[in-house]
């Protein structure tokens, strides 16, 4: 028996008699962190699995752990770049997906959730990312505010709650449903693993988290929706008019967590990586700058990377100094 590890604290590769087992070392779940958790992983794979929807096989739970089936293939993520076409029948999977889950009866997980509908599931998000924010604000408020963020930026994340659409059935939803998440196996399937934050929530976030973080290309993009609105069983536009809420507010807060991981970067000394973060902050700061309600200036590479480096060359002149 040989224990490999893997870039997750919480995934390990157990090897024994020449086959591969996944061990799942769960987080805590109930407690305030930039991406709640809600329900037992365990749990939600046993209600897929129930139903015949393609995720790695529970094989043991315990206590501490769990084991799950290894699945053979390629990380979407190191087949496709970031804005690289993929295969329309990968994203026909996904959307299959996505509709089965949402076809089944998810109510046996409300018993963990904190909300009761799509209007206090969004609600819900808004208030944990506030939560997050105003501890990142407390020790970096200098940065904060240099890029005109504030707490205000909540009234209107909060403005849109009214009009998500309470009518739509709850359903499962993965929670974090991008390219390191999913696996082209060996027979050509798409199966999404680590399901530590899937619960039953709103259907639109889960697409809106997906858009987000898939980084497709437009006509890829276009052919996502254009498959939607062919198999999802519901009202397609007020679903599409609520996705485009949650990209809003993915975006919003994307950002406001990207200036604590920017800083986090700054204080190391390699350059190559504090590139690759303020481009990668950068994007996004600016694409949320567009949204006029905010009030945020777009700003260039070499005027975020003063704001980022004097405030780090303050913070270790003040540590030197006591």
């Amino acid at each position: 028996m040989e224990i490999l590890d893997t870039s997750s604290k919480q995934c390990k590769i157990l090897v024994q008699d020449g086959k591969k087992y996944v061990i799942r070392y769960p987080r805590k779940i109930g407690i305030p962190v930039e991406y709640y958790r809600s329900t037992p992983e365990d749990t939600v794979i046993e209600l897929l699995q129930k139903h015949n929807i393609k995720a790695p096989k529970l094989l043991h739970q315990g206590e501490k752990y769990s084991v799950q089936e290894y699945i053979e293939g390629q990380l979407l993520a190191d087949k496709y770049k970031d804005h690289q076409g993929i295969d329309k029948s990968i994203i026909d999977q996904i959307i299959q997906q996505i509709c089965s889950l949402f076809l089944i009866d998810g109510s046996d997980l409300l018993g963990y959730a904190n909300w009761q509908d799509n209007r206090s599931f969004y609600e819900f998000q808004c208030r944990n990312t506030e939560r997050i924010f105003e501890g990142y604000y407390k020790n970096l408020k200098e940065i904060y505010d240099n890029l005109g963020i504030s707490n205000d930026i909540f009234a209107h994340l909060y403005d849109k709650v009214p009009k998500i659409d309470n009518n739509r059935r709850m359903s499962i939803m993965h929670g974090d449903r991008h390219k390191k998440n999913a696996i082209l196996s060996n027979s050509g399937e798409v199966i999404f693993i680590d399901w530590e934050l899937g619960c039953i929530g709103d259907i639109a976030y889960d697409i809106a988290f997906h858009l987000h973080q898939m980084a497709y290309t437009p006509e890829d993009e276009q052919y996502f929706f254009s498959q939607l609105r062919s198999h999802f069983s519901g009202d397609t536009e007020k679903l599409l008019s609520d996705v485009e809420l949650y990209r809003l507010f993915i975006l919003a807060r994307s950002t406001l967590y990207h200036v604590y991981w920017t800083d986090l970067v700054y204080q190391g000394n390699d350059k190559d990586e504090k590139e690759k973060q303020l481009g990668h902050f950068m994007r996004r700061y600016n694409r949320l700058s567009n949204h006029k309600e905010f009030n945020l200036e777009p700003k260039s590479e070499e005027g975020l990377d003063k704001i980022f480096e004097q405030y780090r060359k303050r913070q270790e002149s003040a540590k030197q100094e006591r």
